[in-house]
């Protein structure tokens, strides 16, 4: 019975590590992440409640009462916390496992240390020291990372000694607890935790903006490690498991972090010849500071930068944005994204290039792109992407300075001397889209900005960006001859007003998605205009033919994709009714399904099929690529009925520009 006891409990252990190591493996995929973080979640809580169950408690209400105000609490800030402050927050939770190692430590070691073995007592004794500098250190990192402690490092005569001989002290003091009489030991239980937040403070101070992501890398190793020697304490293998996990995930990710900073871990917490280094850093600042700095950064931007910027975009074939955290100051990440899908929409080759230290924490960039919904395929390493940068058109910075600095291989002595960069500067064209032309973080001067091939737009990314959106989306070149060459009739502009006033004015409005929308990646523009003409009073649906995609259901899944609300979605036989009572109708990319050719005209490969019946509609604007027949080879009709509105061109950009025109009304 015992045998079968223990074996169960190994399989119920198993189980629940398999299931967190399941977790973190979905984390290699962007879009699987939020599942993965969910599964780990649910791992955790299921090792709780194992815990729980097999150690029962004398206090079941006290558990009950603190889980459901860590819950609400949790639940709180997790609803106000942003994207910029995630970083922050992050650092505040590695604290908080601290807090939460060091407490289980010294609740084991005061229970006395007659029922401790010596691995277990060592195991408390480093949890309690580990736990303790992770929780100071983790603040440190949070203070600078919510900038309520200045982002510089703080230098402190003979630092390193300090630093050594605190950690010597450690050492010493948990050596004398292992051997201390019993009475005295929780003295020595008090100065270990003083001594270890103490060095947790020193240890931290003294990193700077720049290396912020190495120092978050390293706090979520020793969390980890904090939580695995209270498994060890307490005997316990799922915590020594959980904990030992995120202690190697965090010891690789700071191992990738000072590859990132082509620096090794041991010289970012002890810098050579500190005393020789802080006047060169200050050398450097004062440099910025005087003459150079009046003359660049007080340069008047031109007026023209932006009728510049916009004529070089439309010119490229090939563009590279590089994003930055001036970007996640801004939260200017979803006009970037609409940005890239305009630049998309005119024919060019789109691609982010993300720095592994471009954000205050690993990831970081790859988080805010993915939440405005950025295609993962565009995202690129800097090893893969740098080759590119030599034939590329147009290089776009959005808030980043240090990642993008030829100082960092062109200088030497300077605090990013040797960092690998994105080779940005070797575009033919540069635009940056800065808050000003001020040194980063790491303070050293950007000669990227006095390139003769830089263009800059300084001023808040996201007015930037949206600037630079709006201009572009004016005239293109590319739009213009496109509507000239397959629309016969007056501009695309014409056009394009009539369809507001259409639309302006329509209480009941039916989208009709097809095969083009899926081709031109429309289906989020289309949610966003839907979604637009609701707030402005009108009732609007989706009308699905069976055979809109390419597949049965196609048009289902890409609005699903789209966060479209399912009860809005409507199949041909009901919707069909409809049509007669309907305001406007919006046409995206379909044509043989709404082709009244199919009832009217005998003896074509269409002849007899059912379609949405949108010639009954009051309006009907035609938002496809060009008026040509669709795969059936049939010309449609409805083009050349009076009561049609032909806006040609590629959907997401008309989609784009109907939302535009509409928000500008309105």
């Amino acid at each position: 019975m015992t045998e079968t006891y223990s074996a169960m409990n190994l399989f119920l252990d198993f189980s629940v590590i398999g299931i967190l190591i399941l977790g973190i493996w979905l984390f290699r995929w962007p879009h699987r992440a939020k599942f993965g973080n969910l599964t780990a979640a649910f791992a955790l809580a299921c090792a709780a409640a194992l815990i729980l169950y097999r150690n029962g408690t004398q206090y079941p209400y006290i558990i009950l009462l603190s889980l459901a105000v860590g819950s609400v609490a949790g639940y709180w800030v997790a609803k106000r916390i942003t994207m910029i402050q995630i970083p922050a927050m992050v650092a505040f939770q590695h604290g908080a496992g601290g807090v939460a190692a060091f407490s289980l430590s010294l609740a084991e070691l005061m229970r006395g240390s007659q029922h401790l073995g010596m691995m277990n007592e060592i195991s408390g004794l480093l949890g309690l020291a580990i736990g303790s500098l992770t929780f100071s250190g983790s603040m440190i990192a949070g203070g600078k990372l919510s900038n309520k402690l200045g982002q510089t490092p703080r230098i402190l005569p003979k630092h390193t000694w300090l630093v050594m001989i605190n950690l010597i002290g450690i050492i010493v003091l948990i050596v004398a607890a292992l051997y201390a009489p019993a009475g005295s030991r929780i003295f020595l239980y008090t100065l270990i935790i003083l001594l270890s937040v103490l060095f947790g403070i020193v240890f931290s101070i003294r990193i700077g903006g720049a290396d912020m992501p190495v120092l978050i890398s390293f706090l979520n190793a020793t969390a980890g490690l904090a939580a695995a020697f209270c498994g060890m304490i307490i005997e316990n293998k799922l915590l020594i498991s959980c904990g030992a996990t995120v202690a190697a995930s965090g010891s690789i990710l700071t191992h990738v972090m000072c590859r990132a900073m082509n620096r090794s871990l041991f010289r970012v917490f002890v810098p050579v010849e500190e005393s020789r280094q802080k006047p060169a850093v200050n050398d450097e600042q004062n440099r910025v500071a005087g003459p150079v700095e009046k003359e660049v950064r007080h340069q008047p931007v031109e007026e023209n930068n932006f009728q510049k910027a916009v004529e070089i975009a439309r010119k490229a074939d090939k563009v590279i944005i590089i994003p930055g955290y001036g970007m996640a100051v801004a939260q200017a990440q979803f006009e970037v994204i609409d940005l890239s899908n305009k630049l998309l929409s005119m024919g060019k080759d789109v691609k982010f290039a993300i720095h592994p230290v471009a954000g205050r924490m690993p990831g970081h960039m790859n988080v805010l792109l993915a939440e405005a919904g950025v295609d993962y395929d565009m995202l690129e390493e800097m090893d893969a992407i740098n080759p590119e940068f030599r034939d590329t058109d147009f290089s776009l910075v959005v808030g980043a300075c240090d990642v993008v600095n030829p100082a960092a291989i062109e200088t030497d002595g300077s605090p990013i001397s040797g960092m690998p960069i994105l080779l940005t500067h070797e575009s033919k064209h540069v635009v940056c889209c800065n808050l000003d032309d001020k040194p980063g973080y790491s303070g050293v001067r950007n000669p990227l900005y006095e390139n003769s091939n830089t263009v800059l737009l300084l001023g808040d990314a996201k007015e930037t960006v949206r600037q630079l959106l709006e201009n572009l989306s004016e005239t293109s070149p590319a739009t213009e001859e496109s509507s000239g060459r397959d629309n016969p009739q007056d501009s695309k502009k014409e056009h394009l007003d009539s369809a507001i006033t259409a639309l302006s004015s329509a209480k009941k409005i039916i989208i009709i998605p097809g095969y083009g929308m899926a081709l031109a990646q429309a289906q989020f523009k289309v949610v966003e205009l839907a979604s637009l003409l609701e707030s402005m009073g009108a009732e609007v649906r989706f009308a699905i033919h069976p055979v809109a995609g390419r597949m049965p259901g196609h048009m289902n899944v890409l609005l699903a994709e789209a966060e479209v609300d399912y009860d809005k979605l409507c199949e041909m036989d009901e919707i069909n009714s409809e049509f007669s009572q309907t305001d406007a109708v919006l046409v995206f990319g379909a044509c043989d399904v709404v082709n009244p050719a199919a009832m009217d005209t005998k003896g074509t490969p269409i002849s007899g099929m059912p379609i949405l019946t949108a010639h009954d509609a009051k309006n009907i604007i035609v938002c496809n690529f060009d008026a040509k027949p669709g795969y059936s080879g049939v010309e449609n009709t409805l083009y050349e009925n009076p009561k049609t509105i032909m806006v040609l061109g590629d959907a997401a950009s008309t989609a784009y520009d109907l939302t535009d025109a509409l928000k500008a009304q309105n």
